[in-house]
């Protein structure tokens, strides 16, 4: 009997950089959310993510969203939600630097959910 693959396209979140760890974790995570994580190491135009239409974009860190902050400030004019990996002492900083949300270390499974659900629910999506 033949194995049916199914054609429904599951929502993508795009992860900016190349943390293999995290990109493991939060692609298990999105997996289990019924999301497609699609990992960036490379530098994206914004054309480019557009084409890709993610549901949010993950930085994994508040370093790199502060080094992308062009890609950032071009990003806010499409409306797609941020959301960058930080400590609780870097959230302030990171949503100054243009994150819509923060999953604060150490990440569960749980607060990735619900940060997903918030940021698919906002009007950004």
């Amino acid at each position: 009997m033949e194995k049916k693959t199914s054609l429904i396209k599951r929502p993508i979140i795009l992860l900016i950089g190349s943390d293999k760890t995290l990109s493991y974790l939060l692609g298990r995570y999105a997996e289990r959310c019924g999301y497609q994580l699609t990992v960036n190491p490379e530098n994206l135009s914004v054309k480019e993510i557009t084409v890709v239409s993610p549901v949010v974009i993950v930085f994994p860190s508040k370093e790199i969203l502060e080094t992308r902050q062009v890609l950032v400030g071009e990003l806010a004019s499409l409306d797609f939600p941020i959301m960058v990996c930080s400590s609780i002492a870097d959230e302030a900083r990171a949503r100054e630097l243009g994150a819509d949300y923060c999953l604060t270390h150490p990440i569960t499974y749980d607060d990735f959910q619900t940060a997903l659900m918030n940021a698919s629910g906002s009007k950004h999506a």
